[in-house]
């Protein structure tokens, strides 16, 4: 090989390390996650959550929620017990929510409750079922939810899963814990509300 299609080939080889590099570099910051609702307006560790055998639990928040459009995100994970459970974050009210949770098996889903009636009716928008992007065991799983007027989109470890109509629902958000056996315990690392103060 002679001199000149050497020195083409090395400058064409450091050419795709600069690309390379730039993008891992771009990748790293951020540049292409989503975009959330606005700046932080609060922040608060979840806590524990204990979740009886066969039985469901939601820890209503106490925080405001504003009435514009809003991101919440939840970290949490499984600590012991029941793998066959869920865990994640509500949007609503005692009566009628949205869900979304995720299990320590791989799985995740999305449905609605309507506790106005005696028993509690799901309506699921989607049924339990294993995603890649859901982590297992005792990892954390980052639950991702904008809310805009009815319209939600979900996103599982920044990655989108979800989008639909929810229907007006109050204002208030939840973290859920549900067992389909043994009791089981749950750690929310950490709740984020960002919303635009001036929508």
């Amino acid at each position: 090989m002679t001199a000149a299609p050497r020195r083409w080939l090395i400058g064409v080889a450091v050419l795709l390390l600069i690309v390379m590099v730039l993008a891992i570099g771009a990748i790293a910051s951020g540049i292409f996650d989503p975009a959330l609702a606005g700046p932080l307006q609060w922040r608060l560790n979840g806590g524990q959550i204990a979740v009886a055998p066969q039985s469901r639990h939601v820890t209503w928040l106490e925080e405001e929620i504003p009435q514009t459009d809003f991101t919440v995100r939840a970290t949490g994970a499984f600590i012991r017990g029941e793998e066959d459970s869920g865990y994640g974050l509500t949007f609503g009210d005692e009566e009628n929510y949205l869900a979304v949770a995720v299990s320590p098996l791989g799985y995740l889903a999305i449905w609605q409750s309507d506790l106005n009636t005696s028993a509690i009716n799901d309506s699921y928008l989607l049924q339990w079922q294993t995603w890649p992007h859901v982590k297992g065991d005792h990892e954390l799983n980052e639950i991702w939810i904008d809310i805009a007027g009815d319209q939600a989109s979900v996103r599982i470890n920044r990655e989108w899963l979800w989008e639909g109509k929810i229907g007006r629902k109050s204002r208030r958000i939840g973290l859920l814990g549900e067992s389909f056996g043994e009791g089981a315990l749950f750690d929310f690392r950490s709740v984020e509300l960002f919303a635009d103060n001036n929508g």
